[in-house]
């Protein structure tokens, strides 16, 4: 009895390692989006809340997103009922943030996104609603609202 190799075919070898490379990138791609993933994750700006005294009994809070501001007010209704005050009417007033805080939000946020190019997105993304026939300020609303910057 004689042995010689093995019966393999070449075709199936080849087409076996050309799948294993292309899984292989696919993995990478992958791990690559989770390191992505967990780098936005870290480098994310906190909630914060902060709630000042203003005039005698009056207190002022400053919030830096939606959420954070949906949190407080939670919180702020388990006080209320826990202490069975009642909230007097008329006090609390949303302040409306000006075009110009909203454009400077909207900046910031883009050019952590875009980098150096920001200014130019943004200015763009105005002008197309300007160009729909809103003014400028309304403009920064409209994409602030959008944009979950500005809630009114």
């Amino acid at each position: 009895m004689a042995e010689d190799g093995k019966s393999v075919s070449a075709a199936a070898v080849a087409a076996l390692v050309v799948l294993g490379f292309l899984l292989l990138f696919v993995f990478l791609i992958g791990l690559l989006f989770w390191m992505f993933a967990a780098a936005y994750v870290a480098s994310a700006d906190k909630r914060k809340v902060m709630v000042v005294c203003s005039e005698g009994s009056l207190y002022e809070v400053v919030y830096n997103d939606w959420e954070a501001r949906s949190a407080f007010l939670s919180v702020l209704r388990k006080l209320v009922e826990e202490q069975k005050v009642e909230p007097l009417e008329g006090l609390a007033k949303t302040v409306e943030p000006t075009p110009e805080q909203i454009y400077e939000r909207m900046l910031s946020a883009y050019t952590k996104l875009y980098g150096t190019s920001a200014a130019a997105i943004l200015e763009r993304e105005l002008k197309k609603l300007e160009r729909e026939g809103l003014s400028r300020e309304e403009a920064i609303k409209a994409l602030g609202r959008k944009l979950g910057f500005y809630a009114v």
